[in-house]
């Protein structure tokens, strides 16, 4: 096995540009406590980037050359940096070496007995279930997730001694063919990210090639529900599919909810879960099919799964004391569909979304998919779309999406102040409802204010 202390060769001093984002954050926390110093940049400063302060990190706001220490060995910076970044330009200047994040993430996880689950959905949540299973299981596996996790004390990696790794295969930027898994996980394949790719031939043909970098004697877990799944795996052997439907290897059946909690069986074999949804039942026979790979019995995880709550907003559960207030990353159709479909299994109350787009191209591409989306939700509020790494694109807005969802005779409203929609949303709420801040951007911040405000009107305790 490779040492972890030479995965970058001799390099000692390593920066990171864009330390902020959930993935880069993961990459740092690796490699300071593996003893590299480490200094790093974001436009914006954050808790994690607090945490990495902690940690003993130096943090720059903003991207500027003079960041960049002239002795450092290496530079990592993330997919979202534009090639013509000062820190970026001052490296090749100083001919320090530059690679991506995805690279610096194979370097570290390719030598390990790899587990990497890819998918436009569910990435994240399949792989932390599997990593807690094989934490629990004494596997001591080195972890990248792209979500805060409860049981890494809210950190997205995990520096394991063992030879055992999971990571999180993102096919945005192409960045998942840099790893070479020996179980791979493909939970679903739709159209996302075209800004990137021309179209879903072309996003199939990425994942083809993915699986094609997989070790000799690898393992594929698939979702045979997918019909796109299916057609990528077609030439591919050691297939396990698995899904709702009988022509599937593993087949779900006997689906009971109760108190939000969900039992079902796999094949004669039992499963519980505490997070709900349809979307996270084939989640977890992900995992419980990666665990079995590994010897791992039934038994074993449902005992893991006894007390694994779900990733940092992924459908998370912020305050109750008669509303209900969620915080949920859902930021494409399918996810803003599954999630819904949860709540509205858990709850019988009305429904109420606010919902900030995320990326102009998204909401450009999935406007109608968007307004069919949000079909269980009784109010929908719709914020300005987040744009991260894009500018604006004329004609594009969140009125797309509310004129798609005005169409079912639901209440829908645009509201762009933050102050005014918070003003809103305390004068309409009732008891029994059920509040859904939704997106991939900042919206989890109007959340919190929200929860702030509740909980100082209702006077209650907020879930830590």
């Amino acid at each position: 096995m490779i040492n972890d202390k030479t995965i970058f060769g001799d390099a000692q001093k390593i920066h990171l540009t864009g330390i902020g984002g959930i993935g880069m954050s993961g990459i740092a926390e690796y490699l300071v406590k593996h003893n590299f110093r480490v200094t790093g940049s974001d436009m914006n400063l954050s808790p994690l980037t607090k945490k990495l302060e902690n940690l003993g990190v130096k943090i720059f706001q903003g991207h500027s050359k003079n960041n960049l220490p002239d002795d450092t060995d290496l530079l990592i910076y993330t997919s979202a940096v534009k090639e013509d970044n000062e820190e970026l330009a001052k490296a090749s200047g100083l001919k320090i070496r530059k690679i991506k994040r995805a690279e610096a993430l194979g370097n570290i996880v390719n030598h390990k007995f790899l587990i990497a689950v890819s998918g436009t959905h569910g990435k994240t949540t399949t792989s932390a279930m599997i990593a807690k299973v094989l934490i629990d299981n004494k596997f001591d596996p080195t972890v990248f997730v792209g979500g805060s996790l409860d049981f890494l004390d809210g950190n997205s990696s995990r520096s394991g001694k063992s030879e055992f790794a999971i990571a999180e295969a993102d096919e945005y930027d192409r960045s998942f063919h840099q790893l070479k898994a020996d179980i791979a996980v493909i939970t679903n394949i739709e159209p996302d990210h075209l800004d990137i790719y021309r179209d879903i031939e072309d996003i199939k043909n990425s994942f083809r090639q993915f699986l094609s970098s997989c070790k000799k004697d690898s393992v594929i877990i698939a979702c045979g529900d997918d019909e796109n799944v299916r057609e990528v795996l077609t030439d591919f052997k050691n297939v396990i599919f698995y899904g709702f439907r009988d022509i599937n290897d593993y087949v779900i059946k006997n689906i009971n909810y109760e108190n939000g909690k969900a039992g079902f069986m796999v094949n004669g074999k039992e499963i519980f879960l505490k997070v709900a949804g349809n979307h996270n039942i084939l989640n977890s026979v992900a995992a419980f099919l990666a665990a079995k790979q590994l010897k791992i019995s039934s038994d074993n995880f449902n005992s893991s799964m006894n007390d694994f709550h779900g990733v940092k907003r992924r459908l998370e559960l912020k305050f109750e004391n008669g509303i209900v207030i969620y915080d949920d990353y859902a930021h494409h159709p399918t996810e803003v569909k599954a999630s819904l479909e949860a709540i509205r299994k858990m709850h019988s109350g009305k429904i109420i979304t606010i919902f900030q787009p995320h990326l102009y191209t998204r909401t450009r591409d999935f406007y109608i998919e968007f307004g069919d989306a949000f079909r269980e939700t009784d109010i929908l509020f719709l914020t300005k779309i987040y744009p991260a790494r894009e500018t604006e694109i004329e004609g594009v807005s969140s009125s797309l999406i509310l004129n798609e969802f005005l169409k079912s005779d639901k209440k829908g409203y645009y509201i762009e102040n933050r102050e005014e929609l918070l003003s809103e949303l305390s004068s309409i709420i009732q008891d029994g409802d059920i509040l859904i801040f939704q997106g991939a951007g900042d919206i989890t911040e109007m959340c919190d204010r929200f929860v702030r405000i509740s909980r100082k009107k209702r006077n209650a305790k907020v879930p830590l």
